[in-house]
């Protein structure tokens, strides 16, 4: 049952891991907004062309509740929690996500503080690949880094589409648009078929000797005589504020045990300091 909201403009805010203009995740994310009831504008955020530097480390966002790193992230952060909805798309790169998607993950920790704005806004997770059966890792980690961002997401579909605008060519792919088009705003969700984790909807499970482990909530898992999931022990509750919030508190544990064996720590480690020898490119001249 759709949403019907009078005199309520909504804003839905499009992630695009990809530095191609007029590829097929931004004609994929119009599409998908061409087919939205309700009124909206759509807002598109291209993340390869944000400067958004590698995590350093320092716990400061866990200990002091804000990054030290001065970059982009705090307006994305904005974007995110001014949205009503996103679609994060990517394409899918020698198995895997865009590098820019994994490194907004990799910064996750500065979401910290916006959580609770962000928690449970819906979401819909795209990639588009074009060799046959060469999904590879992508599809769980746009579900992880919607797990982390509090997220609920409505549905995660790969999509098969290599060349500029062949997103477009197929009936199936424009028959998706529609589909999700009217699912983002929805009560509902897209049930995954197959066999995929029971709890959390993530594909990528860890075979274990009797049973199964999803590698995202890490809930475990048999399988009927149909070769379908039978629900065992469910894990965490991934896209739950507390989930991020559990994570948050580990990490501020594991900050307070490293200060307490600081000393011990880099004694153990002091005689290894000069073994080896680090190589460098050469400095650029003018």
């Amino acid at each position: 049952m759709e949403i019907r909201e009078r005199g309520t403009k909504k804003t839905v805010l499009a992630v695009i891991g990809s530095m191609r203009r007029m590829g097929n995740c931004e004609l994929f994310a119009k599409a998908v907004s061409a087919n939205i009831p309700l009124e909206h504008s759509l807002q598109l955020v291209r993340l390869p062309g944000l400067d958004i530097l590698p995590c350093k480390g320092c716990y400061a966002c866990v200990t002091e509740g804000e990054c030290r790193i001065r970059d982009d992230i705090p307006f994305l952060i904005d974007r995110i929690v001014s949205a009503d909805a996103l679609i994060i798309a990517s394409p899918v790169y020698f198995l895997g996500t865009h590098a820019s998607l994994k490194r907004l993950l990799d910064r996750a920790f500065s979401f910290f503080s916006a959580v609770e704005k962000i928690s449970k806004k819906p979401c819909l997770l795209v990639n588009t690949y074009g060799m046959e059966n060469r999904i590879g890792t992508s599809p769980q980690a746009l579900l992880t880094l919607a797990s982390f961002l509090g997220l609920d997401v409505k549905a995660s579909v790969s999509l098969k589409a290599a060349l500029p605008g062949e997103i477009l060519a197929t009936k199936r792919n424009l028959e998706w648009a529609s589909r999700l088009g009217k699912l983002l705003f929805s009560r509902e969700k897209r049930r995954r078929e197959g066999r995929s984790c029971p709890f959390c909807g993530n594909d990528i499970i860890r075979m274990r000797r009797r049973d199964f482990v999803c590698t995202l909530c890490h809930g475990s898992f048999s399988l009927d005589e149909g070769g379908l999931p039978v629900q065992g022990d469910p894990g965490w509750d991934v896209g739950s504020i507390e989930f991020v919030a559990d994570h948050r508190e580990w990490l501020k544990g594991m900050k307070e045990r490293f200060l307490a064996e600081k000393k011990e720590l880099h004694r153990l480690a002091l005689p290894y300091g000069d073994i080896g020898q680090w190589v460098e490119p050469p400095k650029k001249t003018l």
